[in-house]
């Protein structure tokens, strides 16, 4: 019998947060789930004690700059050994045989096999309401899931690979597993199988994920070594929790060593209560995780929240679907607009726009107005130019004068960007063929001699007054004059997260990312400063953008 694969790699990223996710804990499988490993300390020695005493030799990986999922396999390609190897997703809550796995991959003689999970769409939610341009109803689909001709396949975060699949991924630049390297298997003609797992498998982005995986867990679903189900066995940890008899606890419920219940709580489950952790009299807690070392003080009432190791609810509290930290600068890391309690949606990712802070209502709605006045402002000064510019354009080269293409603005809406024409007719058919002569990584296309700039358009985008039009966009409210840069959505393609936060505000005419770019910038700088952004807007940081706009326009 050939022996299993010797390496496995786990894609532990974090950088990128999104609104109430868990990207800021990596790897996911270090989450306490029931109580199991819900002792303090940092990731790494958690790791630690969960290999203690394994043959296996363990190597941790930092990275200064993001490189994507498959750039990450290109940095660690001197440490793999043999093959196959795994790649591991750190969000992956598995219990399977990967025998079956290999033997499969094995027998298909695939250059890559991907584990997957069916998803069960009741017919119920495959109902969807047709509109017209006027949200006026045309019609209301009910279709049989026989006729529903997408996928039902979820890729579950797990992959084996053949070693020869790291020559197809670049030695720089990011460069991304799903989003690149399979649809390049399928352009060679050596597309990956898919193997569908037989067992238990979620996949925990999210925090109704988390949930649901301590749900599993002790309702009995899944039972994994070392997590406790429901009913308990007779329990043998010291110091024993100290429950009043007044308490009213619904099963399941798990509570850890040393906590103390006190009278009057109501605790229903599933809910687990890590070790050493105070609930106070008359606390409610309903459906919650928390921590170790947590405290929940006299007559809060908690439904649905996740408490930090180490965190207070004090006193009365009302909280519904929190997460709560024992530092408001800890809230940075999971959310990203800072504070101690970070409030979610039923799906734990996106606060609801009726539930922003006051402060950063105020804060946008006096952006809107210098959006308004300064959009105004420069259409009536720049009006006098606009026919000049638009007769150069036209006695330079053939085509429009105005170049307008779909974009995505805040909450993923479609909008039509208008540009003064700085390019060719056929640009994007020329891009197609240009390709190959791309200088940056990720999804950007730059070439700094690029052929399909004309003669006025160069000059036009040296001052930038071919981002004139725009103005037009701020003025409808579709951009903003600070923000990400519009993107098509297939430019936003190779990293969701980074996607989804830029889209959660406005798109601008300039951003953090146009003033600090040199000629050549990489895919992670770019993310960065957009992730930045959006985490730390403020009329001030907005005034420096464009401060530094207009230096860079003067030096230009």
């Amino acid at each position: 019998m050939r022996p299993m694969p010797q390496t496995a790699i786990i894609l532990a990223g974090g950088s990128i947060i999104s609104k109430g996710s868990l990207a800021a804990v990596s790897p996911k499988l270090l989450l306490p789930i029931a109580n199991r490993d819900s002792a303090s300390g940092e990731a790494a020695t958690r790791l630690a004690d969960h290999l203690r005493g394994s043959s296996l030799h363990i190597e941790c990986v930092m990275q200064e700059a993001p490189r994507g999922t498959g750039g990450s396999l290109k940095e660690v390609e001197p440490l793999i050994q043999g093959d196959p190897f795994w790649v591991v997703s750190g969000d992956v809550f598995l219990k399977t045989g990967l025998r079956q796995m290999v033997a499969f991959h094995r027998e298909l003689g695939s250059p890559a096999t991907v584990a997957v999970f069916r998803i069960h769409e009741p017919a119920w939610e495959m109902e969807r309401v047709e509109v017209d341009a006027n949200r006026r109803v045309r019609a209301i689909h009910r279709i049989h899931p026989m006729q529903n001709r997408r996928s039902m396949l979820r890729p579950a975060g797990l992959y084996l690979f053949e070693r020869a699949v790291l020559e197809l991924i670049p030695k720089a630049g990011h460069f991304d597993l799903k989003e690149q390297l399979f649809p390049g298997l399928a352009e060679r003609g050596m597309p990956a199988s898919v193997w569908e797992i037989a067992g238990y498998c979620r996949t925990i982005s999210s925090v109704s994920d988390y949930f649901a995986a301590n749900r599993d867990v002790l309702l009995g679903r899944v039972h994994f070594q070392g997590m406790p189900t429901w009913p308990l066995p007779e329990a043998s940890a010291w110091p024993r929790p100290r429950i009043s008899p007044t308490a009213i606890l619904l099963d399941p419920v798990v509570v850890g060593p040393g906590s103390s219940i006190g009278e009057g709580v109501v605790v229903i489950g599933p809910t687990t209560i890590g070790d050493n952790c105070e609930v106070e009299v008359n606390a409610v807690l309903d459906e919650c995780v928390v921590l170790s070392d947590s405290s929940v003080g006299q007559g809060a009432r908690l439904t649905r929240c996740i408490l930090g190791e180490g965190s207070k609810v004090e006193g009365g509290a009302v909280l519904r679907e929190m997460i709560v930290l024992e530092k408001p600068e800890e809230a940075g890391d999971l959310a990203i607009f800072p504070g101690k309690h970070v409030a979610l949606d039923s799906t734990g990712l996106m606060i609801p726009a009726g539930r922003q802070p006051m402060a950063r209502k105020v804060y946008l709605l006096v952006k809107r107005g210098i959006d308004l006045f300064f959009a105004g402002l420069g259409l009536a000064v720049s009006a006098p130019l606009i026919p000049l510019i638009a007769i150069a354009i036209k006695l330079d080269s053939e085509g429009e004068v105005i170049f307008c293409q779909r974009r995505w603005g805040l909450h993923g809406r479609e909008f039509t960007m208008y540009k003064f024409r700085s390019m060719v007719a056929n640009a994007e058919e020329l891009k197609r063929k240009l390709l190959v002569s791309n200088e940056v990584d990720g999804p950007m296309f730059k070439i700094i001699a690029d052929p399909r700039i004309t003669r006025v358009g160069r000059f036009l985008q040296a001052s930038n007054l071919d981002e004139l039009p725009q103005l037009w966009n701020v003025l409808r409210g579709e951009m903003s004059l600070v923000g990400p840069r519009p993107l098509s959505i297939d430019e936003m393609r190779f990293s969701p997260r980074w996607r989804d936060i830029r889209l959660s505000v406005r798109s601008g005419l300039t951003g953090l990312w146009q003033v600090q770019a040199h000629s050549k910038v990489s895919f992670a700088d770019w993310i960065r400063c957009d992730i930045y952004y959006v985490r730390n807007m403020s009329l001030w940081l907005d005034l420096k953008i464009l401060i530094k706009t207009a230096c860079k326009l003067f030096r230009g």
